[in-house]
């Protein structure tokens, strides 16, 4: 666990309970493709994980379910990136190592929520938004709540990226829109100001050669 001591004393004892128990599976069960990187490995996964249940339980409260459904799709979202880009389809490919991840263990209930979620969070909303109501019919409302919930906690560890890495007129969930500073806080307290320089260079390059 990367997030002070200090940050997660200011949790609510549910959010606490669960960033603890989900973080720790993460990092002793699942295995990510590229667990090295600065960028897309469990470090950024557990920032997703507090922001998404920060933001879940503000719109949730204890339903402890949507909190779940929230918290496997963070730990699970970023395990199957073939490199750190745009990597269309890694959120397909997470989907299926989740789903199959699950079916195997006892210890992890499967939520085909979940698999919504990180299926589309690398696409277009209104792709996530249309395959969420065709498969979850008069439940949809509900799960593109948590699609919309989870894409913004994806959105505020954009930090990671930059001064500039998030731009907050693309949030979709009115708590995303009130946690800038403090998922910019998050973010400098869990990544060395040195990495996150030397991240923020490597990006500005990629923009440049782009224009």
């Amino acid at each position: 666990m990367s997030i002070p001591e200090s940050e997660i004393r200011q949790l609510s004892p549910l959010v606490g309970e669960m960033l603890l128990k989900w973080d720790d599976f993460m990092n002793r069960h699942i295995r990510f493709i590229r667990p090295f990187s600065a960028i897309h490995a469990a470090g950024h996964c557990e920032r997703v994980l507090l922001f998404a249940l920060v933001v879940g339980e503000q719109m949730f409260g204890d339903d402890r379910e949507a909190l779940e459904i929230l918290a496997h799709a963070a730990i699970f979202h970023d395990t199957r990136r073939l490199n750190d880009y745009r990597d269309t389809g890694h959120g397909a490919r997470a989907a299926v190592y989740y789903e199959q991840f699950c079916k195997e263990r006892d210890d992890i209930s499967f939520h085909p929520e979940s698999v919504f979620l990180m299926r589309y969070h690398d696409l277009a909303d209104s792709k996530g938004r249309n395959a969420i109501r065709e498969r979850f019919g008069a439940e949809a409302d509900r799960v593109k709540q948590l699609y919309a919930i989870f894409k913004d906690a994806d959105a505020l560890d954009r930090w990671r990226l930059g001064r500039n890495g998030l731009n907050p007129d693309f949030l979709r969930t009115l708590p995303a829109k009130t946690m800038l500073d403090y998922s910019r806080r998050i973010v400098r307290k869990t990544i060395d100001s040195g990495l996150l320089k030397e991240t923020e260079k490597r990006v500005n390059r990629i923009i440049k050669r782009k224009k």
